[in-house]
Formats: C-alpha cells, sequence, structure tokens
C-alpha cells in the first residue's frame, strides 16, 4: 500500500470514529476502542486531530445558514489526549460524515462492475472496437455491449460521456443514460446523467432521444434536451462549438448558469470537495469560460463574480462563503 493509500485509509478510519462517537457517545466500550485504535499509530492522531477539526473550522462558515435550528446539538465534549472535539452550531452529523470521507473511499464498485471508470480529477479517453471514441469525464463510468446481431451499445452509469461515433448504418449505436435512450444518426455528442437527471446536447449530426412519458425527439447541431427526475423535459439551443469543450479544449463553458450548478459542474475535476456555505449564492448567475485543469483558479474566479471567497478547510476542502 502506497503512502497515500495509507493516509486515505488511517483518515477514513478517523471519519467512522466521528462518526460513531456522535451517534453513541455514552458507550464505554467504543470509547475504550477509540483509545487503543487512537495509540496504535502517531499518523492515527494525526487523523483525528484533522477530522476532529473540520467542525470547530467549518462552523462559523455554515452558522449563517442556521443548521442549529434544524438539529440538535451535541451537550458532550471529549477531550482525547490533548485532542478536543467540539460540534459547533449544531451541523448534521451527516455533514461531518461527506466531509471526512467523502474522497477517501476509492469508487471500488464502478472499478469493479464497469467496463470503464474514473475518479475524481481523472479523464479517459475509450476507443472502441468500432473504431468510436468515448471521453469520459471525472466521475464517470460505462459499460461497452457489442451484439452479434450488429447492435452497438454504451450504458452510461453515471457522470458525462462525449461521443464520437463511427457511423454505421447497418450497426446502430445506441447510449442509456438514467431514463433515457440516445440513437446515433451519425454525429458527436455529449450525454450526462446523475441521480436527479439526464442530458443529452449535440454538437454536430443529429441523434434519436427516446424516454420515458413518451419522449421521442430528434436533436440536431446546438441543441440540447434535459430530463429531470419527475419526467420533466427541457430543451435549449447553445453553441455548439461549447458542446463537449470539456473534452476537446479541456475548458468549462457557461451561459447564465446557476452557481450551484457552476460548482456541480467543477466539483468533480477538483481532488476534493467543494461546499456552498450560503443558499442565496447558489442561485447566483455566472457566465464565462473556464480552465478545468486548474479547478481551484476557475472555482475563485467564479467566486469573485458573486463577490464570496474561498475558505481552505484542509488540503481537499474548500467551503465557498461570502
Amino acid at each position: 500500500m502506497s503512502s497515500d493509500e495509507t493516509y486515505e485509509h488511517t483518515s477514513l478510519e478517523a471519519a467512522r470514529w466521528l462518526v460513531s462517537l456522535e451517534e453513541t457517545p455514552d458507550d464505554q466500550n467504543l470509547k475504550d476502542e477509540f483509545e487503543r485504535w487512537l495509540s496504535e499509530d502517531p499518523t492515527h492522531r494525526e487523523a483525528w486531530a484533522a477530522t476532529s477539526g473540520i467542525y470547530d473550522l467549518m462552523g462559523p462558515l455554515f452558522a449563517k445558514e442556521r443548521y442549529s435550528s434544524s438539529t440538535k446539538s451535541c451537550k458532550s465534549a471529549w477531550h482525547y489526549r490533548g485532542v478536543s472535539k467540539r460540534i459547533l452550531y449544531g451541523a448534521p452529523i451527516a455533514l461531518a460524515a461527506a466531509v471526512a470521507g467523502f474522497m477517501l473511499v476509492p469508487d471500488y464498485y464502478y472499478r469493479l462492475t464497469a467496463d470503464y471508470s474514473t475518479g475524481k480529477a481523472q479523464q479517459m479517453t475509450v476507443r472502441l472496437a468500432d473504431g468510436s471514441e468515448v471521453s469520459l469525464a471525472p466521475k464517470s463510468a460505462i459499460n461497452v455491449v457489442f451484439r452479434r446481431e450488429g447492435g452497438r451499445e454504451i450504458h452510461l452509469l453515471r457522470g458525462e460521456g462525449f461521443f464520437k461515433v463511427f457511423h454505421n448504418p447497418e450497426r446502430l449505436f445506441r447510449v442509456t443514460a438514467g431514463e433515457i435512450s440516445v440513437t446515433d444518426i451519425g454525429t458527436e455528442f455529449d450525454v450526462r446523467v446523475s441521480q436527479k437527471a439526464s442530458s443529452v446536447a449535440v454538437k454536430s449530426g443529429e441523434v434519436h432521444v427516446d424516454g420515458d412519458n413518451h419522449l421521442s425527439t430528434v436533436l440536431y447541431s446546438g441543441q440540447r434536451i434535459e430530463r429531470q427526475g419527475r419526467g420533466i423535459v427541457s430543451a435549449s439551443h447553445e453553441d455548439a462549438e461549447n458542446i463537449g469543450a470539456w473534452a476537446t479544449s479541456g475548458q468549462l463553458v457557461l451561459e447564465d448558469s446557476s452557481f450551484g450548478d457552476a460548482v456541480t459542474q467543477i466539483s468533480p475535476y477538483y481532488n476534493g470537495r467543494i461546499f456552498v456555505a450560503n443558499r442565496h449564492l447558489r442561485v447566483g448567475k455566472v457566465t464565462g469560460v473556464y480552465n478545468l485543469s486548474t479547478p481551484e483558479s476557475a472555482l475563485k474566479a467564479m467566486a469573485d463574480t458573486q463577490g464570496a471567497k474561498l475558505y481552505h478547510i484542509t488540503p481537499w476542502i474548500i467551503v465557498v462563503s461570502y
């Protein structure tokens, strides 16, 4: 195991202790086990100090959002060999787990089950057997099925893919993403899927899009369609040159995008976690072209447009706040 992997594993253990001790603060056996773990290795103490300090650092930034009004504050304070942990402002335990352990568990599920996958801040271009190419954005995964009878299917399991299809009318090329299915009619196109929505945008050529609730339409160059969780479908137009720019030129092109959506799009390119502390900051509008090879600089430029600042809580956590 490399030193980086050892650090990530230890940090994840610290995050698990944080959650366990929060949930059962009066369990003496658990406290004794924690003490033993803490004394086993100096790196354990370092990881715990970093993890337990996250509350102290993040509390003031989130205080404006009044998280304490909806959660019950912990009344107890712990002191372990000089390392203190205070639960400030009633920050939810779910946030603690996300902050401490979000990037420390590799995406083993997709590594094991997907044909191709990428992690945080990773990109990949796959050349398929038929000559088509798929560029995968960070935190993306696909399965590839080439059928004997001629059909070509790509299942976008998560994230975003940019497709350059080798057109063959005798072998349909289909991409499924969530509740939608995209059939190539000779084109370059972008597909994105998340828990909340699926979208398709055409750079050149045309595609046929099918989905539930009788969705059936053809998209041409510069057209985008998005299907949201409740079956709501919206269509829009944009500059075809900007479609798939993350794959072709390493740029994120935003036009009147909400700040919250902008952060969602740039987050996979940052090897860490980004939190937006203010709800009304999320709805501010952002327009511009941002370099994805330097996501922190891009995020700062976005924040500057909103009069917000970046607060580096740890080397892998950034909070955006006024």
